[in-house]
């Protein structure tokens, strides 16, 4: 049942952002508002049973990534980085600021699966220079790059302004970003040159 609850909840804030009650979720399941709290004791805590969710989404992407042998080093850093589970790619950018300033406990708990898809990609760029795919760069700097970018996009209304996804400004990003580190001469398989 806390599963149902959780995907219901998703389906719920993909739509309607924080403004989702738990009526809607018990009318989108076909149970009453009560069933849902003998299981989740408050909206607060539903959400923090969302940002598991995505935890945990995030980590089978991250591994089917790694796992995946048709991509190169630099592939897997791109992927990585732009990397959204498909369920949470269409929730608006609006609903992302709301939920920082609502739920603060939640968010850093999402930011917190973030970071360690940004470690993964941390010791993808460390094996790209070895392979001397990545030229020799300040890991470090490029990390901080695109963690201060990401939460640009996430603290201001530049996307919005701009007529931009999360995920289309992640990928313009991410684009210019792997373009700059990647050794001259060496474009492998990656499509966006």
């Amino acid at each position: 049942m806390k599963t149902k609850i959780i995907e219901a909840a998703i389906a719920e804030f993909t739509k309607n952002g924080l403004k989702f009650t738990m009526s809607d979720v018990a009318q989108n399941l076909g149970i009453s508002k009560k069933t849902i709290y003998t299981v989740f004791e408050s909206k607060q805590a539903l959400m923090m049973g969302i940002a598991d969710k995505y935890a945990a989404d995030f980590r089978t992407m991250q591994h089917e990534i790694e796992t995946d042998s048709s991509l190169d080093t630099v592939e897997k850093i791109t992927k990585i980085l732009i990397g959204l589970p498909s369920r949470y790619q269409n929730i608006g950018l609006r609903e992302m600021y709301d939920f920082a300033d609502k739920y603060p406990k939640v968010y850093k708990r999402l930011m917190a699966s973030v970071n360690d898809g940004w470690k993964l990609a941390e010791s993808y760029i460390e094996q790209g220079i070895q392979e001397q795919k990545i030229r020799p760069v300040s890991i470090p700097i490029v990390m901080a790059m695109v963690e201060g970018t990401v939460h640009k996009f996430l603290d201001s209304r530049i996307l919005v302004d701009n007529g931009l996804s999360y995920e289309e400004g992640k990928e313009q990003m991410i684009n210019v970003i792997i373009n700059g580190i990647r050794k001259q001469g060496y474009y492998g398989k990656c499509k966006n040159t």
